[in-house]
């Protein structure tokens, strides 16, 4: 079966793939989902070929056709990236056996921009594989692309990051998925996050996001426009993570502060456990009214941040940050 990748959705039913097409990072992501789906059904075991290597598949599947003496499900992964498509996996697809195998997967990625029209190997994946289309999405197809990789974000929140990362990598899918990840360290909880990852979040001043966080919600706010003046003069062009970090917590304040349980909805908004204690304290003197004008200003930033309206981005974050410092006080 053929089926374009903004159509691809689950790939249970089957274990044979195609990914083909020019768009790297979408065969990426389709493969990692099929690699997961696969481990899900048992196969735990894989090996990575790249077209200089091809020999040493047909070996493989042929020591596995049979089955293995303790049952191991395998993994085999192809991978094509220059010139003309390898006669050698043509020759492994046109193998009718493989596709008998209850015990082997095959996952091949293509460079190849178009798919024959006729060929026994072709045939074969059609009829008892999955052929995915990855090549260059049309700009509503990558917006919708874009908006899916970003459904772990607060619907509110949304508009202003999709918005921003389109804006600022339109037609370069590799530069909004570092964005979109950067995105989901900082709004995935704690548990998930591997230390490592938060470290590579780094503003020049040599504070990481997550410290920023904590900077904020500590009520230092001495500190923070400290650091607000040297990104403005070391690094005015990158200001959309402080952007985000600083909409993050705007919009856990709010939400929580409409909440009548205020700890389920720093959790929901993405807040650490490790930070509810400070969140609960920040929003302790304020009113939902003053986050939700804070969220509008947040909202005009994000506006001035994309040119459409003509202000100063630097002046307008540091405008919020007292703001901000100014609903929190506890006798305001």
């Amino acid at each position: 079966m053929k089926v374009n990748c903004l159509n691809f959705s689950d790939s249970k039913d089957s274990r044979f793939l195609f990914l083909y097409g020019s768009e790297l990072i979408i065969k990426q992501n389709i493969a990692d989902q099929i690699l997961q789906s696969l481990k899900a059904q048992g196969f735990n075991d894989k090996v990575s070929l790249h077209q200089d290597e091809l020999d040493h598949a047909e070996e493989i599947i042929m020591r596995n056709l049979g089955g293995s003496l303790f049952q191991e499900k395998l993994i085999l992964h192809l991978k094509h990236t220059s010139g003309k498509f390898p006669e050698k996996i043509k020759l492994i697809l046109e193998n009718q056996h493989l596709y008998n195998s209850d015990n082997l997967a095959l996952i091949v990625e293509s460079s190849i921009e178009k798919t024959p029209a006729s060929g026994n190997w072709i045939k074969n994946m059609d009829e008892k594989g999955l052929i995915v289309s990855c090549g260059k999405l049309k700009t509503a197809e990558e917006k919708l692309w874009l908006k899916r990789q970003l459904e772990f974000l607060p619907k509110s929140l949304l508009p202003m990051f999709g918005g921003s990362i389109f804006q600022n990598n339109e037609g370069n899918l590799l530069g909004q998925m570092n964005e979109v990840r950067l995105l989901k360290l900082l709004f995935s909880p704690d548990q998930d996050i591997d230390e490592t990852e938060t470290n590579n979040i780094v503003f020049h001043s040599g504070l990481s996001a997550f410290e920023l966080e904590d900077v904020i919600i500590d009520r230092k706010f001495e500190k923070v426009l400290q650091t607000i003046k040297f990104l403005k003069e070391h690094d005015s062009q990158n200001s959309a993570p402080l952007i985000w970090m600083i909409a993050k917590i705007i919009n856990s304040c709010l939400e929580s502060s409409q909440a009548t349980n205020k700890k389920s909805a720093l959790i929901k908004s993405g807040v650490w456990s490790s930070k509810i204690s400070q969140y609960l304290s920040l929003i302790k003197h304020s009113k939902a009214s003053e986050f939700m004008q804070l969220s509008d200003q947040m909202l005009r930033l994000d506006l001035i941040n994309k040119g459409i309206i003509k202000s100063n981005v630097w002046e307008q974050i540091e405008k919020i940050i007292l703001q901000l410092k100014g609903v929190t006080e506890p006798q305001h």
